[in-house]
């Protein structure tokens, strides 16, 4: 089987190439299951909010961790019966299971070693911007090959994130 690339939701297949790199057999493209690219792009919107801060984060701090630090640390110390109560109730947990999961992508993000594909994910995903101007930030890249490297990206962060897994 030859190289397999998605695009904004299609995979593009080739086959087979000659001596010369020129595909012999035509190339077919196949659309994802829906429920797997709606997943992805669940993932990467909340990737979003949580690296944004959800909106709502004040000037002091500059992450929500900070925020959570500062608050514990300036807060005043319960009465002695509400110490008591806390002790035997269920443990909360700290980070909402999206929250850690955003991280998780951030950490997957964090590993991708082309400056290309971080800018590309950074630009498409978190500043939701457009290709023309998601050109205007990558390195070496022109004309419409914007969307090979936001694919060759998104496709490293998927293995990237399925090895964490």
């Amino acid at each position: 089987m030859g190289a397999v690339l998605e695009i904004d939701g299609l995979v593009f297949v080739e086959e087979k190439a000659d001596v010369l790199g020129k595909p012999v057999a035509p190339v077919r493209t196949h659309g994802l299951p829906p429920m797997a690219q709606r997943e992805f792009h669940a993932r990467m919107e909340n990737w979003r909010r949580v690296v944004m801060g959800g909106g709502g984060s004040s000037a002091a701090v500059c992450a929500s961790w900070a925020r959570w630090y500062v608050a514990l640390r300036t807060s005043e110390a319960p009465p002695h019966q509400d110490v008591l109560d806390e002790k035997y109730k269920p443990p909360r947990p700290l980070v909402s299971a999206d929250e850690l999961d955003g991280w998780l992508v951030e950490e997957a993000y964090r590993k991708l070693g082309d400056f290309n594909d971080r800018m590309a994910l950074k630009c498409r995903h978190i500043y939701v911007f457009d290709d023309a101007r998601t050109r205007t930030r990558l390195k070496g890249v022109r004309g419409s090959h914007v969307r090979l490297v936001i694919a060759r990206a998104e496709n490293n962060l998927k293995t990237i994130l399925k090895s964490f897994e």
